[in-house]
């Protein structure tokens, strides 16, 4: 398998995400276990071994495999002399009481982590219902009844009075002619009541049939709604927003939008799933981002992983191709993403293509990112 298709914890490779997962599961049971216990502990090590022998504490991958080993060795070391194994347990049953102290860790645990999943239920129910609240405020202007079902099907396509549409540049795909003056722009019905409301909303984002249905923002400073809600209230979700460098009215050869990888599923939590399971790939391919202007659609050609690179590294930066002002600039980002896509199989992209680049943070490997490529199709 590719270099690129692994997964790593430490000094650990994995070649399947699954893998990677299990690895997280096992690396998180011995942290609770070196956390609360003592392991060079004669006593304490005897126990563990006697409930990994037993089964009563399993592991899945080698992480796992390697601190049972490690704990072994102890026990080894420290029951030098004795007679056999069961004579170490049966002497450590005497001596200790580790069995109800690691009890009373666990249910401490249990219930410190009951509070913690508790406030943050709270908090993404919270988050849910400012969500649902946007999309119910856009449904409501769509059903005010301002424009017939024609009309706006009509003004969709409509970035100025005169009617310009969307098509891919014929001759000169590379050029960089202004087409729309914002001054001649009309903001569709929909979004009016909600531009209102936040100047800096840009459009609307929605992949059919998943999680992903929320506004669009754009400000000068990428790091502004990291932290901000729609409404500019502190808030861990953060909203999804546009690159500060991207042109929405006139679109930049490459528009990117940047959320956080909730484990919630909220934001851009759901994306994992594009490359985890192909069906689910397969099956939600199609993008709409709409901006306040007009109504795009996209479709993923690409799912890409890759990472931050250092400031003195030479690596080609998905996150720095905004422009293609040449073919040079165009074929070095799309050599780029066909190096670290996971379907290079449905990769279609051409000279002229509007791409719009959705990207998240990944945990796969350190500073890792996920980066879902699509190109417009209407």
């Amino acid at each position: 398998m590719k270099e690129k298709n692994t997964f790593k914890i430490g000094e650990y490779t994995f070649t399947s995400f699954h893998e990677y997962r299990d690895g997280k599961e096992d690396l998180k049971k011995i942290s609770i276990i070196q956390e609360k216990l003592d392991i060079q502990d004669p006593e304490v090590a005897v126990r563990i071994y006697r409930d990994i022998r037993d089964g009563r504490l399993s592991f899945k991958t080698d992480i796992g495999n390697d601190f049972a080993r490690h704990i072994s060795d102890i026990v080894a070391e420290k029951s030098k002399g004795l007679i056999a194994d069961r004579e170490v347990v049966e002497e450590a049953d005497k001596r200790t009481g580790y069995t109800r102290w690691i009890g009373i860790g666990l249910t401490c645990a249990a219930a410190a982590l009951f509070v913690y999943f508790g406030g943050q239920q709270y908090l993404n129910w919270q988050r849910t219902k400012q969500a649902e609240e946007l999309r119910a405020q856009k449904a409501a202007a769509i059903s005010e009844g301002s424009l017939s079902a024609a009309d706006e099907d009509a003004a969709a396509s409509i970035v100025t009075g005169g009617g310009t549409k969307f098509t891919q540049p014929e001759r000169d795909p590379f050029a960089m002619s202004t087409v729309t003056d914002p001054n001649a722009a009309t903001i569709l019905p929909e979004y009016e009541t909600l531009y209102e409301r936040n100047h800096d909303l840009v459009g609307w984002l929605t992949i059919p049939d998943t999680e992903i249905d929320y506004p669009v923002v754009q400000t000068t400073d990428n790091e502004y709604y990291l932290k901000r809600n729609f409404d500019g209230a502190s808030d861990s979700n953060g909203t999804l927003f546009a690159d500060y460098r991207c042109g929405i009215l006139n679109a930049s050869t490459n528009t990117i939008i940047y959320g956080h990888n909730m484990n919630s599923g909220q934001m851009f939590g759901s994306l994992s799933d594009y490359y985890e399971d192909p069906a689910y790939y397969s099956a939600h391919r199609t993008v709409n981002f709409n901006t306040i202007y007009e109504k795009r659609t996209y479709e993923i050609v690409a799912v890409c992983l890759s990472d931050v690179k250092y400031q003195d590294s030479d690596d080609y930066r998905y996150y720095n191709f905004i422009n293609a002002t040449n073919e040079t600039e165009w074929d070095a980002f799309v050599e780029n993403v066909r190096s670290t896509t996971m379907y290079p199989e449905d990769l279609d992209l051409s000279p002229g293509d509007e791409v719009l680049t959705l990207s998240t943070c990944d945990h796969y490997k350190d500073n890792g990112r996920l980066f879902l490529v699509a190109k417009r199709i209407t």
